[in-house]
């Protein structure tokens, strides 16, 4: 059985035309587990009357991801059996129709990896994603290279929530997302966390999701980027990641000292601006 695991907050469009994609599946082995977070314009309810197996959770409207994510794995776990997965992934997003068979082939190529998407915009066909290595020493963490001519890639170190298969052993061994880290960077802590106990990340570059992002979308000025929830530049979120998952305790020290470094270049910059000086 593979649990598809989509929180949502309103856009019942974008979510029920997700669902639709995934109706098309080759693969038939799949539940919805769906956690409103207290939607305000009829997303569950829609849900419920076109997927009336679904299972629907709902939130109190200030779950935000992790939160979310961690009550619909409790609901899993109550009923996942061995050999089972869970695939989470957002819900302004679509798939194709062999999408699940090109996750599951790969992570049981793997010895059951964790199998991340490739990410291509839907409109313009743009890679968005292809997964990231680690640069420590600069507290960066830069996309790799899309390779059209491999089926996949095993040589990551972080794999975004959006399209990931995860065995449901790796949540059994780990436990769930850290509460530390209520909305960005849970997915890549996750990930980081698994690998560090021997499971294997790896990306199929045959499993694509196509993303409904438009330009301009995930815009934020200097306290939205560094204090927003919403934002991946959230300064909280960074130090959490770089003083847990740094290999080293001089890279620990580094990364910190980065993170620091830009958040007071980018505050020196808003000051100016702010008094008209830039």
């Amino acid at each position: 059985m593979i649990f598809i695991l989509i929180p949502i907050h309103n856009r019942k469009e974008l979510t029920l035309a997700c669902l639709a994609s995934f109706a098309k599946q080759t693969r038939t082995d799949r539940q919805f587990v769906i956690v409103d977070d207290s939607s305000t314009d009829g997303s569950g309810e829609a849900v419920g009357v076109q997927y009336p197996s679904a299972t629907i959770i709902r939130g109190t409207g200030d779950w935000w991801w992790t939160k979310s994510m961690n009550e619909g794995m409790h609901s899993i776990l109550q009923k996942a059996q061995p050999g089972d997965f869970v695939l989470t992934i957002n819900n302004d997003v679509e798939v194709g129709p062999d999408y699940l068979q090109k996750l599951v082939e790969t992570s049981e190529r793997r010895g059951r990896a964790l199998a991340g998407s490739l990410v291509k915009n839907l409109y313009d066909g743009s890679i968005q994603d292809a997964c990231v290595q680690a640069r420590w020493d600069k507290f960066f963490f830069p996309k790799l290279e899309y390779d059209q001519t491999k089926k996949e890639n095993g040589r990551i170190d972080a794999l975004a929530g959006r399209g990931v298969l995860i065995p449901i052993e790796v949540f059994q061994k780990i436990g769930l997302y850290s509460t530390t880290l209520p909305h960005y960077a849970a997915d890549y802590d996750f990930s980081m966390r698994a690998k560090r106990r021997g499971f294997t990340l790896v990306i199929s570059y045959e499993a694509v999701v196509y993303s409904k992002d438009q330009p301009g979308d995930k815009q934020y000025g200097f306290l939205e980027k560094y204090f927003s929830r919403r934002s991946s530049s959230n300064l909280r979120a960074q130090l959490i990641i770089a003083v847990v998952h740094a290999p080293s305790l001089s890279l620990k020290f580094q990364c910190v000292a980065r993170i620091f470094a830009r958040f007071v270049r980018d505050l020196v910059v808003y000051v100016l601006k702010t008094l008209n000086i830039l």
